[in-house]
């Protein structure tokens, strides 16, 4: 395993069933408390883990959601303890059913990273991987390793890639001869600032994850998150052109100055305790490995920003990537009750990239779909995201005073039903109200190919 970051780990837990030891290699180690990593740059600003998530974390590590809720996570319902702020006002409370889990970065994975390292399989390895290697049948038989300065060989039947938006691996393929899958990419162009301030409230309406999103035409947003420790995390959210503020009064004034100056206020009384952390996303990507014009090399897979990069606005990237894990995890099943004679790689690469490709093109989709609201935005959406596009405003302009519409859209938003579940036709009640949907297997189980 490449990589110990929330892909990696939670992707080394899914080989721990199966493999007797598994590698988890990464060129930074852990602290033993949670902290920033250098090969996490994103982590001093807000996170917040959707259901679908969750729900493989829970299946993952039984008892996670307990464990992090003792640690000081909040589980917060979507509309009412995760408000939204649009058109003009914080939409009312209601229970969809759906919950987001807030905490900072380093909590998160600092738990995680307790759950792995307890799995007898898992030995942790400080290094950077520096190539593949293969056998005489052009098989993966391991990687290069460079360790205070010296390269060395680990041997490996499975290399699985983790290793994040540094793209490593692309060099590693081209090395050993194969071509690159087509990229699409976008620019979404964004910047955030972050900052950990005291929290006095802990508990009433106040205490909530307040979303004041950027939606087009506007370009400044903010979100104030309740984090264990008793504290706010706030972030400002800047797109294309828009300054980001510098200083703690800017920051400040950035935040009373949105539309509605609900974070603002919360914040009037509270004290910055951290410094202010800023990040840029300039352009995301989805390498297309469902289209590839050769097969990956038996015994390499990626996973996580491996395979897609997302617009961080919309809180996607921790959520595709434990689908991808699930994912993973039902390939192995299904690999390992193949039968001695199965060629265990190419069959397991072809059920995991099928189902890995899946949550990875939903939340690609939803975010071209809602990026290409703006003129600035540049990229060019596929007929897909100009249709979901549609789609989206319609099911918003239906779900007004509909909760069961309003489910209907949470659970699409957060990856446990397929977007066509946007557009499922309607089979109203005797009573007038809206039915109960029918189960739909979530995106990160389905054994279909990407969508188109």
């Amino acid at each position: 395993m490449v990589g110990s970051g929330f892909a990696g780990m939670v992707a080394a837990a899914a080989l721990a069933r199966v493999f007797g030891t598994v590698w988890l290699i990464d060129r930074e180690g852990h602290a033993d408390s949670p902290a920033m990593r250098k090969t996490v740059p994103q982590g001093a600003h807000v996170h917040a883990l959707l259901q679908s998530g969750q729900d493989v974390l829970a299946e993952m590590f039984p008892g996670f959601e307990r464990l992090a809720i003792t640690n000081g996570s909040l589980p917060l319902k979507v509309r009412s303890g995760w408000r939204s702020f649009s058109a003009g006002r914080w939409l009312p409370p209601v229970d969809t059913g759906v919950q987001v889990l807030s905490q900072t970065r380093p909590a998160l994975d600092h738990l995680i990273r307790q759950q792995v390292t307890a799995l007898p399989a898992i030995r942790p390895v400080l290094g950077r991987a520096v190539g593949l290697l293969v056998d005489d049948l052009d098989t993966i038989s391991g990687l290069r390793l460079l360790q205070d300065g010296t390269e060395r060989d680990l041997a490996a039947d499975l290399v699985i890639d983790a290793a994040g938006r540094a793209d490593q691996g692309a060099a590693w393929l081209s090395a050993l001869g194969y071509a690159a899958p087509p990229v699409e990419t976008g620019y979404p162009e964004v910047r955030y600032v972050s900052g950990l301030f005291t929290r006095q409230i802990d508990r009433g309406d106040d205490l909530a994850g307040w979303l004041n999103f950027a939606a087009a035409p506007m370009t400044r947003g903010g979100v104030l998150a309740p984090v264990e420790g008793g504290r706010w995390m706030a972030t400002a959210t800047c797109r294309f052109d828009t300054p980001a503020p510098a200083t703690p009064a800017e920051f400040r004034a950035f935040l009373e100055a949105l539309p509605d100056d609900k974070i603002g206020s919360l914040l009037t009384t509270e004290t910055l305790i951290s410094d202010l952390k800023s990040y840029r996303i300039a352009s995301v990507r989805f390498n297309r490995f469902d289209q590839a014009a050769q097969s990956l090399p038996r015994g390499y897979l990626p996973i996580g920003d491996r395979i897609a990069t997302f617009n961080p606005l919309y809180g996607q990237g921790m959520s595709v990537a434990a689908l991808q894990c699930q994912a993973l995890w039902d390939a192995l099943s299904q690999v390992t009750t193949a039968g001695a004679d199965c060629d265990w790689r190419r069959a397991l690469a072809t059920s995991y990239l099928s189902r890995a490709l899946v949550p990875a093109e939903a939340a690609w989709l939803i975010g071209q779909a809602s990026d290409m609201e703006y003129p600035a935005y540049r990229g060019h959406p596929s007929a897909a995201a100009i249709s979901l596009n549609r789609d989206l405003r319609r099911a918003f302009a239906a779900s007004i005073g509909r909760p069961e519409r309003m489910r209907r859209i949470d659970r699409v938003l957060h990856l446990l039903e397929p977007l066509s579940h946007l557009t499922a036709t309607d089979h109203c009640s005797a009573d007038g109200n809206d039915p109960q949907p029918s189960p739909v297997a979530p995106p990160g189980r389905e054994i279909t190919p990407a969508l188109n």
